[in-house]
């Protein structure tokens, strides 16, 4: 056991100061995203207001891609979720 008191005399032990510190730069990070989060929804609620007063189709299907009736069924067959087997 003499090993582990060499190990604790190591550890830095941090302070309420630097807590503070820390907890400061989250709280500014996270004001930093809420307020980028703010900036992209009016931006995306203005333009699809616009998109939408304009008349234009939101989402254009690609010309080089068949319709969603018109796809191929895919060839990879999906297994059925079974239930659990119970263990023991």
């Amino acid at each position: 056991m003499a090993g582990k008191r060499g190990d604790e005399s190591r550890r830095r032990v941090m302070t309420d100061g630097g807590w503070q510190r820390i907890l400061r730069f989250m709280d500014e990070a996270y004001a930093d995203y809420l307020t980028g989060m703010v900036a992209l929804r009016k931006r995306v609620v203005g333009d699809v207001k616009r998109k939408l007063s304009d008349g234009e189709v939101l989402d254009r299907p690609r010309r080089d891609q068949p319709l969603p009736r018109e796809r191929p069924a895919s060839a990879v067959r999906h297994r059925r979720a079974r239930g659990r087997r119970p263990r023991g």
